[in-house]
């Protein structure tokens, strides 16, 4: 609501109600609007860091996604594999040949 727009409604009070009586309904009306004022200008402050933090995290997600890309993926072992990479024991045979001859 603008300024134009207020003042007529005020005249429109001292024109039904009287000067004395519109006094105390405009001081009322002037300590409303200014109060609406003051809550209009902390909803603007809180939509703009709302707005602010809302940019702050879609980068904070691009850049962790950008590192989860870089971290490479481990290939899951199996069992099987495990049990491949178990050192076998060497019995005395295995290490020679069968002429005698060590075998490296």
């Amino acid at each position: 609501m603008d300024n134009d727009k207020i003042l007529e409604l005020t005249s429109k009070i001292e024109d039904t109600l009287g000067k004395e009586n519109s006094a105390m309904i405009s001081d009322t009306l002037g300590e409303i609007l200014t109060g609406n004022a003051e809550n209009i200008k902390q909803i603007e402050d809180r939509e703009a860091t709302i707005k602010s933090l809302q940019d702050r995290n879609e980068k904070l997600v691009a850049a962790n996604g950008a590192l989860l890309q870089k971290i490479p993926m481990e290939k899951a072992e199996t069992k099987e594999s495990s049990k491949e990479e178990a050192p076998k024991k060497i019995n005395l045979k295995d290490a020679f040949d069968k002429n005698g001859n060590f075998v490296h």
